[in-house]
């Protein structure tokens, strides 16, 4: 029989595993390439289905594990369980129920991985964890785009751009965005290995490169930077001073560049006025939300191929739209207001320890980053309560 001591290693080491796997599947790297190609979301695939049951009983495994610990975080656990259970509730007014309920069930599953990871590693461990899952998504998108271009490179309308393991390039630049910040914060926190975790960042940013994303681009810029402020904010008053006052300059240095001359920015961001079509897109689906401004159509349930509404909507703009590219408006269809209040009550309590808490918590500024990019990407993609993905 093997020693407690052993006994005890082998189980952190498979923990250890599985998370790592988990994390790597709600990356959604290869899923949406090899298994959903037209991006249904498993709706018609039932393989994609059944094979998010095991994720979803390994992370409710692995929280069970660590049950104590998962109570010290009551108090998010409390606000994302509101939300998580206004989603299921929504089950009962959803415009199509049974894909509401499904998806309910993916989100709290989702949730819940997140809120392990949270209260199982502390900030060195989990940015190492984070990395090294980046690092083998980023390493892979090479093999892929060199090996595999007619898989990693896109042929359509973004020919040449890089898609690496995801469906489209914009999935890949968003995900390296992250891979960026958590490389940084990892080469913050481990001398030993900053080597590796530096040229992580290379990888990374060269992938975003590879894209033409410039929204990437600008938003791995704007998390490095804030984590580069508040590095420096901590070395006195009066460097925080100064970059306090250089933030609030550039702040306004923007708004008026965005209402004298908005052109000008928007061809800075290779953007027309109209954000690729995304302005058209909100204008319709606030026409909708008024139909149901406080409740919604359901989780989940508005873009579903049978929706009315997004009927409506697709008939008006002459185009299949899969969402709102913006993740208030998208939540606002599915929940209403209340939903809409219900986030935005999380998202606010989670700005005062990601700006004050990260020399305690000993993470390089690591949450604060993230955050800001986060925030940013809100406008442009859905990704709130967007269910089996990392974000």
């Amino acid at each position: 029989m093997a020693p407690p001591g052993d006994r005890l290693t082998l189980i952190r080491l498979l923990e250890g595993l599985i998370t790592l796997g988990l994390i790597l599947m709600m990356s959604n790297a290869l899923i949406g390439p090899v298994l959903d190609p037209d991006q249904t979301g498993g709706e018609s695939n039932a393989i994609l289905r059944l094979m998010w049951l095991p994720v979803y009983a390994a992370a409710g495994a692995l929280a069970a594990l660590r049950a104590p610990r998962m109570l010290r975080f009551w108090a998010p656990g409390l606000m994302l369980g509101l939300l998580v259970a206004w989603a299921f509730a929504s089950v009962t007014w959803s415009i199509d129920p049974s894909v509401s309920q499904r998806r309910a069930v993916a989100v709290a599953a989702t949730t819940l991985f997140g809120l392990y990871l949270a209260a199982r590693y502390g900030g060195r461990g989990f940015t190492e964890l984070l990395a090294t899952a980046f690092l083998l998504l980023a390493l892979g998108s090479y093999a892929v785009c060199l090996a595999m271009p007619s898989l990693g490179v896109h042929s359509d309308v973004n020919a040449g751009a890089w898609r690496g393991l995801w469906y489209e390039k914009n999935q890949m630049g968003a995900t390296m965005v992250y891979a960026t910040l958590t490389f940084a914060a990892a080469a913050a926190l481990s001398p030993r290995r900053r080597w590796l975790w530096c040229l992580g960042a290379l990888l990374s940013v060269g992938l975003i490169v590879m894209t033409a994303s410039k929204t990437s681009l600008l938003a791995v810029a704007l998390g490095l930077g804030v984590g580069a402020g508040l590095a420096a904010m901590g070395r006195g008053p009066a460097a925080a001073v100064v970059l306090v006052w250089l933030g609030v300059t550039a702040a306004a240095l923007l708004g008026g560049l965005w209402w004298l001359a908005p052109e000008a920015l928007f061809e800075a961001m290779g953007k027309d006025p109209s954000l690729t079509g995304r302005t058209d897109i909100w204008s319709a689906v606030l026409r909708a939300a008024d139909e149901r401004p406080w409740l919604g159509y359901g989780f989940a349930a508005f873009w579903t191929d049978d929706s009315a509404p997004a009927k409506w909507i697709r008939n008006q703009l002459d185009w299949v739209v899969p969402t709102a590219h913006n993740g208030w408006l998208d939540l606002l269809i599915q929940l209403g207001a209340v939903g809409v209040v219900l986030f935005a009550v999380a998202l606010l309590a989670a700005l005062p320890p990601a700006l004050f808490r990260s020399r305690r918590l000993a993470e390089a500024n690591w949450s604060a980053m993230m955050l800001a990019v986060f925030i940013l990407q809100i406008f442009s993609e859905s990704f709130i309560l967007a269910h089996n993905s990392l974000p």
